[in-house]
Formats: structure tokens, sequence, C-alpha cells
């Protein structure tokens, strides 16, 4: 297990490396500015990474899981309904601009994967993974009725990781304003999944962000 201090080191180096990434691109990030930005040495980073691939890779892999983590297994994960609880996550993820942050991360696997052919399986292996793990947790809302019964879970999971990614795609070549448009039909999407007579996505906290306002409770 990593003491303490080294799971400290290891944390400080991914979001250096994370930063690094959106400002540079993998080509030209470099192992010694990513130290300087994380405080420590680079005997301490190559004692954690071998080289800029395997540092790169794993940040790459961090976010992919925190951002899926986040915002499609956590809200499945706890009892009682869970779409308001995913729409109200995708709301908030847009609204306080967490998905500024994310939006660069098709370019970066493409990037990559452009100069490291071989790490396109690796990434596709961890996106699958989480399409399991969100196919899962439709299907237990499905169970529990809180998902209609024809609702193809392996499918909707695809559709909703893969057309968020097109949301953080689009945003490369348009206004980033853009990003609430399509979020905003993806929240119709996770709406019309509902197994109750009463489709409308709620937010629990009973506060939405004005540009999601057509889909609050109060527009039927």
């Amino acid at each position: 297990m990593m003491r303490a201090q080294g799971r400290s080191t290891y944390t400080r180096l991914i979001k250096a490396t994370q930063v690094e990434l959106w400002e540079r691109g993998f080509k030209a990030a470099r192992l010694d500015r990513i130290a300087a930005r994380a405080g420590v040495t680079k005997g301490a980073l190559y004692h954690h990474f071998p080289d800029k691939r395997s540092l790169a890779l794993a940040a790459l892999m961090e976010t992919m899981d925190r951002t899926i983590d986040e915002l499609w297994i956590q809200p499945l994960a706890a009892d009682g309904d869970p779409l308001p609880r995913l729409s109200a996550g995708l709301a908030h993820h847009i609204a306080t601009g967490a998905a500024d942050i994310h939006r660069h991360l098709p370019r970066l696997i493409a990037d990559f994967a452009a100069h490291d052919p071989a790490t396109h399986l690796s990434i596709s292996e961890r996106l699958a993974h989480g399409r399991k793990r969100l196919a899962a947790g439709l299907a237990r809302a499905r169970h529990a009725g809180f998902v209609r019964a024809d609702i193809d879970c392996d499918a909707a999971a695809l559709f909703i990781l893969s057309s968020w990614e097109g949301c953080q795609e689009a945003v490369r070549y348009a206004h980033p304003a853009i990003l609430s448009g399509c979020g905003q039909e993806l929240l119709r999407y996770i709406g019309a999944l509902r197994g109750h007579a009463d489709r409308r996505v709620t937010d629990p906290s009973g506060s939405w962000p004005a540009h999601f306002a057509d889909t609050s409770p109060s527009a039927a």
C-alpha cells in the first residue's frame, strides 16, 4: 500500500500533468515543468513513473475515471430514483464550469493515441469499463421501476457517454456556450428514460441554472 507521502506526491504529479497536457498537449509536455509544477524533484517523479508516456496515460485515466464516476456512477449508486440526481449533477457540472476542465479530454486522447497508438486499446478498455458500470446502474434502476422496462441499458449507457463525449468535442469548434445546449438535449433523453408516469426531470435542490429552465418542474 502506498504511504501517505507517496500518495501525496503521486496525486500532485497527476494534477500537474493534467494541467501540462491541457495547456501544451502530449508532444510538447515536459517532465521538468511537470515536476516543478508539482513541487517535486525529477527523481521523485521517476520513482512513480518511468517516462512521460506512463505519466500522461495515468493522468488521462484518472480524468476519465473521475468524470464517469462523479457524473454517471455515483448518482446511480444511492437508493431511490437516480434520474433526478443524474440530471442535477450534469446541470451543476456545466453551470459551474467544471466541464471546461474535461472538455479537452477527447482532443488529448486523440493526440496521445496519434503519438502512441498502443495506448488506444488501454483507453478503449477503460471507457468500456465505464459503460458497463453505467449500464449496470441503469439496469438496477430499471429493476426498481425508475427506468422504463423497454430500455436497453447497454445501448442507453453507450448513447449517454458517447453523447457527452460529443458535446465536449463540439466545444472545440464552437463557442463554449454550446455545451449548455448539448447538455440540455442529453437531459431530455435522461428524462425520457423514466419509468414513472410523471417524466419531468426534477432537481432535488429546487434550484436550476437558467439555461436549463425549460427542463425544470415548472415547465410542463
